[in-house]
């Protein structure tokens, strides 16, 4: 009778840690349509505008199919919410070739209407192969986090921006040539 009590136990402590998920993980927080609705959120933010679209214009509604399609290239990697409500992401995005990706870190406000506020791309990695990015590079994520990636953010070989030559503008949401700052 121990011998099989024990062995419920062992079966159930083994299930449930087969079951618990990475703390990073979006399903943590979202359901897969939400996780496409955010993501493609994202992506407005992180990727070109449309077509004979200026940048400014490209959080326009009519514009959300256009994202929508382009997020099914990017995926969310990782995602933390923390107590504070700031919504911490590292997507994977496109590279040159399939085989090739770049990482994308930075974090958000959402308001009461799952809007975005207060967008901020914090480093982008260089073009690798998505193994590196989903590996070596990951660890910007949890720095991120931990208030502590100030340090990492000149490691060419992680982060490709910022840079000596490049900051984030928060107010275009994009990245821009330094001297534009003084402009």
């Amino acid at each position: 009778m121990k011998k099989s009590i024990f062995s419920l136990v062992i079966v159930a402590l083994a299930f449930t840690a087969c079951t618990t998920k990475d703390k990073y993980d979006v399903a943590r927080y979202y359901d897969l349509h939400q996780q496409d609705s955010v993501l493609t959120s994202i992506v407005t933010y992180i990727f070109s505008a449309p077509p004979y679209t200026k940048m400014q214009d490209r959080f326009d509604p009519k514009h959300r199919e256009f994202y929508s399609l382009a997020s099914s290239r990017f995926s969310i990697f990782k995602y933390y919410i923390s107590e504070e409500g700031t919504h911490f992401f590292y997507v994977v995005r496109p590279g040159p070739t399939d085989l090739q990706k770049r990482g994308v870190g930075g974090y958000f406000k959402m308001d009461k209407n799952f809007g975005m506020k207060g967008f901020h791309e914090v480093f982008v990695t260089p073009i690798l192969p998505e193994a590196e990015v989903k590996g070596r590079c990951t660890f910007l994520f949890e720095e991120m986090v931990n208030h502590s990636i100030d340090k990492y953010l000149n490691m060419e070989m992680y982060v490709q921006w910022p840079n000596k030559a490049s900051y984030y503008d928060t107010i275009t949401y994009e990245w821009k040539p330094v001297q534009e700052m003084f402009n």
